[in-house]
């Protein structure tokens, strides 16, 4: 009898872990992450806006990611913007006083299909959530995915990716 109650229990929690994982439209993987380490992120669009085709994704990077370096994505032309940082930061045992803090991709991606958008960076070595807004520029209509969750499972129509540190 136990065991069937702690089966129920695991399954309601993987049922509200993929209800959140599937109402948000623009998301991180990994969603961990060790901390002081590099990380391959890979943003995953899975739509337009309303039916309109993506045309640029803008991420803003939190200070929590370091030394981002954008992969580039044949038939998009990508940007990014270093910015003088609040903390700076030792890397090869010199400090970074700026670093990117935005990186944008230009293309079309059609409402009908999916893409991912992928940097290489370092992330910093304190523990807990970091949530990394992410800008959905479309042809007509823009979604801006940069609510950050409350931990009370309070659901939100715009959500910004997390990774888990």
């Amino acid at each position: 009898m136990k065991l069937h109650r702690q089966f129920r229990q695991a399954c309601l929690v993987a049922s509200v872990l993929c209800s959140a994982e599937a109402s948000s439209h623009t998301t991180v993987t990994p969603r961990q992450a060790a901390g002081d380490s590099y990380q391959r992120l890979s943003f995953n669009v899975t739509h337009g806006c309303e039916g309109s085709p993506t045309t640029e994704v803008v991420l803003l990077l939190p200070e929590a990611i370091m030394g981002a370096k954008p992969m580039p994505k044949p038939g998009w032309t990508v940007e990014t913007e270093v910015r003088d940082l609040e903390q700076p930061y030792l890397s090869h045992g010199k400090e970074i006083r700026r670093d990117v803090r935005m990186i944008r991709w230009r293309g079309m991606l059609p409402d009908a299909h999916y893409d991912e958008f992928v940097i290489m960076a370092k992330i910093w070595s304190k523990a807990g959530p970091v949530a990394i807004p992410v800008t959905q520029l479309c042809a007509t209509g823009r979604m801006d995915w940069k609510e950050v969750p409350d931990g009370l499972g309070t659901k939100l129509p715009f959500p910004a990716p997390v990774l888990e540190v």
